[in-house]
């Protein structure tokens, strides 16, 4: 589950929540109290999206390029195993 958050709602969120934070920090300090909602609405929303599915990529590319099992090997299926389930997982090969 967590994987799932860190590979595809973070990165699309990020963005957005970082937007937010500027615009709170910046405007926090003005003596003239800018129309925030104003500034929300008209923020650049396409630019933030397409940011964060820019970092999802590369997430996701960085997981598939540094993750994932090594191709050699056959696959050991799940099984249970003294009441408890065994993940499948790759067995290398014996040469």
């Amino acid at each position: 589950m967590i994987r799932v958050f860190l590979l595809y709602v973070l990165p699309i969120i990020l963005p957005c929540l970082m937007y937010f934070f500027w615009i709170a920090f910046v405007h926090k300090f003005d003596e003239d109290e800018p129309d925030k909602a104003a500034m929300i609405r008209q923020g650049p929303w396409f630019r933030l999206v397409l940011a964060g599915l820019c970092l999802m990529a590369v997430g996701l590319a960085t997981a598939a390029i540094t993750g994932g099992m090594n191709p050699d090997g056959h696959y050991q299926a799940p099984y249970a195993k003294d009441g408890e389930i065994v993940p499948g997982r790759m067995v290398p090969t014996k040469e």
